[in-house]
C-alpha cells in the first residue's frame, strides 16, 4: 500500500473540530464534544506514525555515517518546504495587518517555541493555535537523530519510553496549559511511532494481533464517552492518550481494510469531498484563526444594510458559514498557488523513500 487515502478524511474531520472549538460559543454541545476530541492529539499520532515510517524506510538506504547525515539533512529540508512557507506567511500577514490590540511575541513564533511561551505566560494570545506547529517542529528536530542512529531494539525502547514519558508528564503536571508542552504530547507521537515500527518491522505479527488493537481502541472509546458525559472537564485525565489510541486503531483498520470498496465507515472516510479537503488541511488550520478578525465588521455592516431579520445567534452562525466558505477558497488557493511551488522543490532532496510512498512495506529486520 503506497498511501493511506483515508488519512486525508481523518485530517479533515480533525480540523473541523479545531474550527468548531475556535469559532463556536463554549456552551454549544458541538464545542464541548470537539474540545474533548483534542484534534492536536490526532495530528500528533498521525505525525508520529508517518514520520517514523519515512525515517525507518530511509534508514535502510543509509549504509555509512555520511549517508545518515545526508538523510537527516534531506528530511529537514523537506519538512521545512512543507511547513515554513505558509506558516511564515501567516506571521507576516498578522505583523502587517493584525489588530494593534492583538500583538504577539514574534521571537517565540519565529523560533517555534510558541508553546513554551504560552505555557510561561498562562494566557492564549492571538495565533495561539500555532502552538501545535511548535510541538511538531520540536519533534522533527530530535526524532530523526534518534531513529536513524539507533538499532532495532534501541528504537523500540525509545518509542516505549516516549509513550510512558508523555503519560507520566500528564499525570505530574495538571496545569491547564500543560497539554501544549511537547513532553505532554509524547504519548500520542509515540503511539503512532509504535504502530509504524511494528507495521514495518513485524507486519505479520501486527496483522495477527490487529483485533487486540481494535478492542483496546473500542475500550478507549467507551472510556472517553464516560469522561465526556459523566465527569467534569477537570477529571478528564488520560483523555488525550485515549484519543491517540483510537487514532492508532483507525490507522490499523485503514491499513487492513482500506483497499476494500465497502468496508465499515467507507462512506465517511472514502468520501471524496472530505479527502479533497484533507489535501488542504494545513491551510485550513493556519488560516481559520485569521479570517474572523477580518470579516466581522464587514459582515455586520452588510447584515445591517440588508436588514437581515434574524436573531444575533442566527446572524453569528451565518457569519461563521461565510467565514468557512472564505476559508475553503483561501486554503485551496494557498495550496495550489503558494504552497505547491515549494513542495515541488522536494524532488531535489531525494533519498531513502519519498513521503506518502511505499511507507508500509516491511524492511529487513537487521535495520
Amino acid at each position: 500500500m503506497k498511501y493511506i487515502k483515508q488519512l486525508d478524511s481523518l485530517r479533515t474531520l480533525a480540523i473541523l473540530t479545531v474550527i468548531i472549538v475556535h469559532w463556536f460559543p463554549k456552551d454549544n454541545s458541538a464545542y464541548l464534544v470537539s474540545a474533548y476530541i483534542n484534534a492536536p492529539k490526532i495530528f500528533f499520532t498521525i505525525s508520529g506514525f508517518l514520520i517514523t515510517a519515512i525515517l525507518l524506510k530511509a534508514k535502510v538506504k543509509t549504509e555509512t555515517t555520511s549517508d545518515k547525515y545526508r538523510t537527516i539533512k534531506n528530511f529537514f529540508f523537506k519538512r521545512a518546504l512543507r511547513i515554513f512557507p505558509a506558516y511564515f506567511l501567516v506571521l507576516a500577514i498578522w505583523f502587517f495587518t493584525g489588530p494593534a490590540t492583538e500583538k504577539i511575541s514574534y521571537k517565540y513564533f519565529l523560533t517555534f517555541t510558541a508553546n513554551i511561551y504560552i505555557y510561561k505566560v498562562q494566557i492564549w494570545p492571538a495565533l495561539a493555535h500555532l502552538w501545535s506547529i511548535s510541538v511538531e517542529e520540536q519533534f522533527y528536530l530530535i526524532w530523526p537523530w534518534l531513529i536513524i542512529f539507533s538499532n532495532r531494539i534501541t528504537t523500540l525502547m525509545i518509542i516505549i519510553i516516549s509513550i510512558l514519558t508523555g503519560i507520566g508528564a500528564q499525570f505530574l503536571n495538571h496545569n491547564q496549559f500543560a497539554n501544549i508542552l511537547t513532553i505532554n504530547n509524547l504519548d500520542g507521537i509515540g503511539i503512532g511511532a509504535l504502530l509504524s515500527f511494528l507495521l514495518i518491522k513485524e507486519p505479520d505479527y501486527l496483522l495477527k494481533k490487529r483485533k487486540i488493537i481494535y478492542w483496546i481502541a473500542i475500550i478507549c472509546f467507551f472510556l472517553s464517552l464516560i469522561q465526556l458525559w459523566f465527569l467534569p472537564q477537570t477529571h478528564h485525565f488520560g483523555s488525550g492518550t485515549f484519543i491517540s489510541i483510537m487514532t492508532a486503531g483507525l490507522l490499523m483498520y485503514f491499513i487492513s481494510n482500506g483497499k476494500n470498496e465497502n468496508y465499515t465507515f467507507s462512506s465517511l472516510f472514502d468520501n471524496k469531498l472530505l479527502m479533497s479537503m484533507g489535501k488542504i488541511s494545513y491551510g485550513l488550520f493556519l488560516y481559520h484563526f485569521l479570517i474572523p478578525y477580518y470579516t466581522y465588521n464587514a459582515f455586520t455592516r452588510i447584515a445591517d444594510f440588508l436588514h437581515i431579520p434574524f436573531s444575533p445567534t442566527i446572524r453569528n452562525y451565518l457569519w461563521m458559514l461565510g467565514n468557512f466558505i472564505i476559508l475553503l477558497l483561501l486554503a485551496k488557493l494557498s495550496y495550489h498557488y503558494f504552497e505547491m511551488p515549494f513542495l515541488k522543490l522536494k524532488k531535489y532532496f531525494k533519498d531513502g523513500i519519498q513521503e506518502n510512498q511505499k511507507i508500509l512495506e516491511p524492511v529487513p529486520k537487521n535495520n
